[in-house]
């Protein structure tokens, strides 16, 4: 349910419906949106999506990253030495998806795998100083975008859609793992 003011030239007398503003008389008006219908939602989160990546892509592409690659580095320059299993999990991706990406990105001298001392099977993932001089530019790329969409949307609405989006994140993942 939402509020909204309509200003009117000529109001009635005696309507509590009816007011005074800054612009003159104005006729209290309360409506009820339509619901969603179950198509709507998904085609403009996916939308959103891609279009954050299209445009996240556009400013990782000068410096040889992809999106995704700009994720894994993240966690890694927040947590030097994580193992695959362990990126895969921070990730959401699937094991073998972050071992393509760690060998395109040490093909690329982005970062090293060591041998794990606790582990004689596993492997450590390092950054290499190459990776850590991208790291400025790979932070002010999302800071960019969030920036971008906390300008347009304003900080009360971009704070909304960001609690909006982790609830529906959430649920998601949650009813995909009960399958």
């Amino acid at each position: 349910m939402f509020r909204d003011t309509i200003p009117i030239v000529n109001p009635p007398n005696n309507s509590d419906q009816y007011g005074w503003g800054y612009y003159g008389f104005f006729l209290q008006v309360t409506f009820t949106l339509p619901p969603m219908t179950p198509d709507a939602l998904g085609p403009t989160l996916h939308a959103l999506a891609r279009a954050h990546r299209a445009r996240l892509a556009a400013l990782l592409a000068p410096h040889g990253l992809h999106p995704g690659q700009d994720l894994l580095l993240l966690a890694i320059w927040n947590t030097p030495g994580m193992g695959q299993s362990d990126l895969a999990t921070h990730l959401g991706v699937e094991p073998p998806t972050v071992t393509r990406m760690v060998q395109r990105l040490e093909r690329a001298g982005m970062v090293e795998r060591r041998p794990d001392p606790h582990d004689a099977r596993g492997r450590l993932v390092f950054a290499t100083p190459r990776s850590r001089m991208l790291e400025p530019m790979v932070r002010r790329a999302w800071s960019s975008l969030d920036e971008l969409l906390i300008g347009e949307l304003g900080d009360a609405e971009a704070r909304k859609l960001q609690k909006l989006a982790e609830a529906a994140t959430g649920v998601l993942r949650e009813s995909s793992s009960l399958k």
